[in-house]
């Protein structure tokens, strides 16, 4: 049996089932393997095509496209768990320490002491079992210790140091047949008051065990306790810890291994610089590319910095990989159409399911059979930064500063219990640093088709997007559907099949390479249909190797439940810098002629048509529509203007020949402007105070030949379903959507 599968459920759990497949985002002709957990044993699948939005909270006829070439049929569940906790191994070697004993040095900045609740390892290379090896720990109460093995026990050497939460500490100690010495050091940030060393030195009962051959970790070990051995790791460190060495303790004795954490930095490699050859690995993706105990202030990008950026940062609550176990692998036909797919999982005989979200991209022979030139992109890296949020269960916030009422509902509530399954980059980790990862290796539970926000009670994310899925299905007009991904690997070569591009209802989070296949797209002459808002926002950056995750650093400007340090604001990934696309200089504005201002709960507002846009050169935009008729007064988030709402601003980039043909109108004081756009004095910053709180619909004609259509709005969409699209968003989106199409005949 798996150590991740659970036989006993605890007391009082719900039936539930929950899963992810592995690739998320797949082609046709390719395997993938569906990982589910599951209360209930009698399950049954079948595999089906998400061709239908909500509407709003009414789920009845979303009837979704079952795929009759992938087999159905019955499995045996089992109820699984994920093992967070970040932590570095080196597998297991003999460092020749020889009869002289060994010193160990390295550098910690505890995140997190006395809330830990448990112990917490700096490093280990003990035992249990043979009573041998040695461990520097933190106690639950947050004082360092260490554990000896002598052979026949392990003994524990206390201290009397305790860390100052983010103060950098110098470990210094030494075996040496059977005495312990040790020197610990508070290393004082700036202008801090210097605190005096603990030092000490004791007497074994026995002489250490550690002259053989070990595996050592950082940041957890496979010790419960000093007298307890754990078949995983376990007691993982909350923060960070750099420069780690270890030498003979011989005055004039070699190195015997010395680590560099800020080599290989875009890898999950940590390299020995002795040549030793006693490489590791990092083990669910701790923060690298962050401030060490020897950083300044004088340089911030650590792909500049001579040093300061040796160190990592630990959380108990990382997570990369659920690495649950398979219960299908299935063979996807290569015939299949690009899309948005589901492995649906019920138990027989009750009325529980799960659909478990797949996205299948285009080839030529798919997208040729269907004649595809529209291409409609899914916010793949969006739902990754989304994926698990928990900003209303574990953010803390107080009712009368953030006015948001919580509705849960079964999604709520499983995201609630499930904590084994990891944090999304809204988070905070359990020490209060901000989670800078995201991973699609593991159920990301509010990635499902019926998926309600808590806060807005409405779709969003891929629910939302489903319903703009269902717009393209009802309008006849073939088309692709591609991935952020996608676009990450292929560039604009991955729409240079296609005459006209649409988003999703949030395409916010983007890397370079995904940014700039749209905008090299519309300098090719390709048309854009920009459906969202809050769209080209916040910049990120996904590993080499690793499509599964996306990496995210916040700071300074945007709208964020965390800041980064100062000096942790470049990727690891890739040296670039992070924070907003804006503060980067490539607002979203310069490509789709409006960007982010504002946001709020409440409800949504309608537009109103502008004199430009009364002007008959745009009759083909609005017809069907009268002059002054209000545009998306109805929705399932109140008007279409919600959410999140961007306008036209030539100032931070909007093109000089963007058009501004409706504009929303009668934001309430529930909406508030975003920090970037606010300069001193801040005032006027809630909707009723300010023009500067609204939607633009907008339209320009690029270089390439091509043109950008953008509404401005996460909300767009939940108008455009309303009464089964029978609506004015509905009629202008399809007339510009055929208007585009038409001119690439």
């Amino acid at each position: 049996m798996s150590a991740r599968t659970i036989p006993l459920l605890p007391p009082g759990y719900p039936p539930e089932i929950t899963g992810y497949v592995e690739p998320w985002i797949a082609s046709p002709g390719e395997q993938i393997d569906l990982k589910v957990s599951s209360t209930e044993k009698d399950l049954q699948y079948r595999v089906v095509r998400l061709i239908h939005g909500p509407q709003g909270d009414n789920f009845d006829d979303m009837t979704q496209e079952t795929i009759a070439d992938i087999p159905h049929g019955n499995f045996t569940g089992r109820y699984q768990v994920a093992s967070p906790g970040s932590y570095a191994v080196i597998p297991q070697r003999d460092y020749g320490i020889g009869q002289d004993g060994v010193n160990i040095a390295l550098y910690f900045q505890v995140h997190l002491v006395e809330e830990a609740t448990h112990i917490q390892t700096i490093l280990s290379t003990l035992d249990v079992s043979s009573k041998s090896g040695f461990a520097a720990v933190l106690t639950e109460q947050g004082y360092v210790e260490f554990w000896i093995g002598t052979g026949p026990s392990i003994e524990v050497v206390p201290t009397s140091f305790k860390p100052i939460v983010k103060e950098w500490t110098g470990l210094n100690f030494t075996i040496q047949a059977d005495t312990v010495s040790f020197k610990l050091t508070p290393i004082p940030s700036f202008c801090q008051k210097v605190r005096s060393p603990v030092m000490g030195s004791v007497t074994l009962a026995e002489n250490a065990k550690i002259q053989r051959s070990c595996i050592l970790t950082f940041a957890a070990s496979y010790a419960e306790s000093s007298n307890q051995k754990s078949k995983k790791p376990v007691n993982f460190f909350n923060g960070r810890i750099g420069g780690p060495e270890l030498r003979s303790s011989s005055s004039e004795g070699p190195i015997l291994a010395k680590w560099d954490f800020a080599l290989a930095m875009t890898t999950e490699t940590i390299i020995d610089i002795s040549g030793n050859g006693a490489e590791g690995h990092l083990v669910q993706a701790p923060t690298r590319a962050v401030s060490g105990h020897d950083w300044n202030g004088a340089e911030s990008d650590w792909t500049k910095s001579i040093n300061g950026y040796d160190a990592v940062h630990f959380h108990e609550d990382d997570l990369d990989d659920a690495a649950w176990e398979t219960d299908l692998s299935l063979s996807l036909p290569s015939t299949l159409r690009s899309g948005a797919y589901a492995v649906v999982v019920e138990a027989r005989g009750l009325s529980l399911k799960d659909s478990i979200p797949f996205f299948v991209r285009p080839t030529h022979l798919t997208s040729s059979a269907l004649g595809a030139k529209v291409a409609y992109i899914l916010s793949t890296l969006t739902y990754l930064a989304y994926g698990n949020e928990h900003v209303y269960d574990r953010m803390h916030l107080q009712p009368e500063t953030y006015p948001w009422v919580v509705k849960r509902d079964e999604h709520a509530y499983k995201t609630e219990r499930r904590v084994d399954v990891g944090l999304s980059c809204y988070d905070v980790h359990n020490d209060r640093s901000g989670v800078i990862h995201s991973s699609a290796k593991r159920p990301i539970l509010n990635l499902r088709p019926d998926y309600l926000s808590w806060n807005l009670h409405r779709p969003r994310g891929l629910s939302a997007d489903l319903i703009l899925m269902e717009f393209l299905e009802r309008s006849g007009i073939p088309y692709d559907v591609v991935t952020d991904h996608d676009l990450h690997v292929g560039g604009a070569g991955a729409l240079q099949r296609y005459q006209t591009v649409l988003t999703g209802s949030h395409p916010e989070y983007h890397t370079v390479e995904s940014l700039f296949a749209y905008s090299n797209y519309v300098k090719a002459g390709g048309n854009l249909m920009y459906l969202g808002g809050n769209g080209f926002y916040w910049s990120c950056a996904i590993p080499s190797g690793n499509l599964h995750r996306v990496e995210i650093r916040r700071g300074d400007q945007g709208v964020r439940s965390f800041t980064m340090p100062g000096g942790d604001r470049v990727f690891s990934a890739n040296g670039q810098l992070g924070l907003l696309w804006r503060s980067r200089g490539l607002a979203a504005n310069r490509l789709v002629g409006v960007g982010c201002c504002a946001g709020g709960s409440g409800p949504g507002v309608p537009y109103r048509r502008t004199d430009a846009g009364r002007d008959p050169q745009f009759s083909w935009m609005f017809q069907g529509i009268a002059e002054d008729e209000l545009l998306g007064t109805e929705g399932f988030g109140g008007g279409a203007s919600g959410d999140e709402v961007d306008k036209c601003d030539y100032g931070v980039g909007s093109p000089p020949n963007t058009l501004v043909v409706a504009t929303s109108v009668g934001h309430p004081d529930q909406f508030g402007i975003f920090p970037e756009e606010v300069e001193y004095p801040m005032l006027k910053t809630v909707g009723t105070q300010t023009n500067e709180i609204r939607s633009d619909i907008t339209y320009y004609e690029a270089g390439g030949g091509g043109a950008v259509f953008s509404v401005g709005s996460i909300n767009w969409l939940n108008s455009l379903g309303w009464n089964h699209f029978q609506n004015n968003v509905a009629t202008l989106t399809g007339n510009v959507l055929r208007e585009f199409v038409r001119r690439h005949r």
